[in-house]
């Protein structure tokens, strides 16, 4: 990372964000000029710019404002319609991973690709002997929110030399703030909440939801009368936040966001009982909000804290920019740092063709160079050079070719090792699985949703096979029993039922049927949409 001055910008729907920094002493970032304004009403809408020139008069009056002057810009967007996916490519050079990834982007997201562009991040390389892996965290952005971006730096005539994502941005600075422990760290803005799992300074898990600060902000507003920057302040200097979410109407804001961080809680917890989390750290606008470490404390069971200095930034003019306010800049600080790159693709159509019409020039003026070197040639030695000249340019060219090839094939076969690998765990994985596994899941289902006129006597299960034998007070009760059971994922739907009369209870019954693993589930739905696709 050079050392120079970069200007970043943050378009979010509340607020724009305009940070000039540079990274010094390695690691350390010095932010020269920070600023926040308003964004105009209806000009941002979940990441997309939809009024250019709005935003762009916002942008100009605050860079002249601050007396930042920069002929380059990079961008973070931070929407809930990007998406993210670890992946796990084969051990290849960096300048061939975004390729590798854009081969295979149908498989990471059921989407129309075609309307998104990818990026990615590099979370973990690992070259052992065992092991010969890159970790990758790739994300999606819809194109025509990445255009926006571009339009606006067009508009604003700076160059624009990335288009960050605040999940990225905010994971570059995470990783200089939290220890080695697994710490669930989250990161509230306006309109969306980052969550990230790290463990060892390595994210693990990074999760955007569509809930942020917004929600509570609008409640301050409404219930206070008063403004945007007013709310804030009260947020950040008294205790509206209670300590639990049905508290009062102003925390209850905050209800869907805590529900939320909870089944990231319990999604990481259920695949990492090795790695339990130790506490939540919350950074970014969220650490300024009074008792919202006290109320994620009590709604998680998790120590909490707030991140109100952050380590390795430091503030150029300390006077007019406290250390403390700097936390409110960290998706540009993240994107001084490392930003990915998103790029539409009339910018990627241009960039190649620019580089293309550079090189037909410099084609142009190599061929007219030769031609007059021919011409001499000609005359003084005749046409043995030329065809000499000739057939060591197709040496060339055909050796290029072939190392071209080389390449791809090394790369096509650490993709088939991998896939190997990959079949290889999954059989594994099958050789675990147990069928009676799903044996309390059934019993809860059946405690819910059995009518109460049937007793079960007695329930045996024997590698996946259930058998219940009990009572009823008629054939209807029993009827209501089997539609229950229809309706257990984890049931192969044949249900067989005998019912027999009983002078003393009603009837007697005997059901009987099939628990499915969830690998026979995965692959009959597989199977169901590729026949689906077929008739299509």
């Amino acid at each position: 990372m050079a050392s120079k001055t970069k200007l970043t910008i943050e378009v979010g729907s509340e607020f724009i964000k305009i940070c000039e920094s540079e990274i010094v002493k390695k690691k350390t970032v010095l932010v020269k000029h920070a600023i926040s304004v308003q964004t105009p009403n209806g000009a941002v809408e979940d990441g997309l710019i939809r009024d250019i020139n709005a935003v762009a008069e916002s942008i100009r009056n605050a860079m002249m404002e601050e007396q930042i002057n920069n002929d380059s810009i990079a961008f973070v967007l931070a929407s809930s319609r990007v998406a993210a996916k670890e992946v796990v490519l084969p051990l290849v050079k960096k300048d061939k991973i975004q390729s590798l990834i854009n081969s295979n982007a149908t498989d990471y997201f059921p989407v129309n690709i075609s309307d998104y562009v990818l990026s990615y991040t590099l979370l973990e390389s690992k070259d052992t002997k065992d092991e010969k892996k890159l970790r990758v965290l790739v994300y999606a952005a819809p194109e025509a929110m990445v255009q926006s971006y571009y339009n606006l730096g067009k508009v604003l005539g700076k160059k624009v030399t990335a288009v960050d994502y605040s999940g990225n941005s905010t994971l570059q600075v995470i990783k200089i703030q939290t220890d080695a422990k697994p710490n669930l760290v989250i990161q509230m803005g306006m309109d969306t909440t980052i969550l990230s799992v790290m463990n060892n300074n390595v994210l693990q898990l990074q999760r955007t939801i569509p809930y942020g600060e917004s929600a509570l902000l609008n409640e301050v507003m409404n219930s206070k009368n008063v403004k945007a920057r007013v709310a804030l302040e009260l947020l950040s200097t008294a205790k509206l936040v209670k300590d639990n979410v049905d508290a009062d109407e102003i925390t209850a804001s905050l209800k869907h966001l805590v529900n939320n961080i909870n089944r990231v809680i319990e999604y990481y917890s259920s695949r990492n009982q090795d790695a339990p989390l130790q506490k939540i750290v919350i950074i970014g606008d969220g650490a300024d909000i009074m008792g919202i470490d006290t109320l994620f404390a009590n709604e998680t069971s998790l120590p909490a804290e707030r991140v109100t200095i952050l380590k390795n930034v430091e503030s150029y003019n300390r006077i007019k920019l406290p250390e403390t306010g700097l936390r409110q800049y960290m998706t540009n600080i993240g994107a001084t740092i490392s930003p990915v790159n998103f790029v539409p693709y009339a910018a990627e159509d241009a960039s190649v063709a620019s580089k293309g019409a550079a090189s037909a020039a410099a084609d142009g003026k190599l061929i007219a160079a030769g031609l007059g070197l021919i011409v001499v040639a000609a005359v003084l030695t005749a046409i043995p050079l030329v065809k000499n000249i000739s057939l060591k340019s197709e040496e060339k060219k055909v050796n290029d070719e072939i190392a071209q090839y080389e390449e791809i094939e090394a790369i096509k076969n650490d993709m088939n090792i991998a896939e190997e690998k990959a079949g290889a765990l999954k059989s594994y994985y099958k050789l675990t699985e147990n069928s009676s596994e799903w044996a309390v899941p059934l019993l809860d289902e059946l405690e819910k949703s059995m009518p109460s006129a049937v007793r079960i006597s007695n329930m045996n299960i024997n590698d996946g096979l259930v058998v219940i034998n009990g009572t009823a007070t008629d054939k209807s009760q029993v009827a209501q029993m089997k539609v229950a059971l229809d309706k257990c994922k984890n049931i192969d739907g044949n249900i067989v039922t005998t019912v027999a009369e009983d002078p003393e209870n009603g009837v007697s019954y005997t059901i009987q049927f099939n628990i499915l693993k969830d690998s026979q589930i995965k692959e009959e739905t597989e199977e169901a949409e590729t026949t689906a696709e077929e008739a299509e």
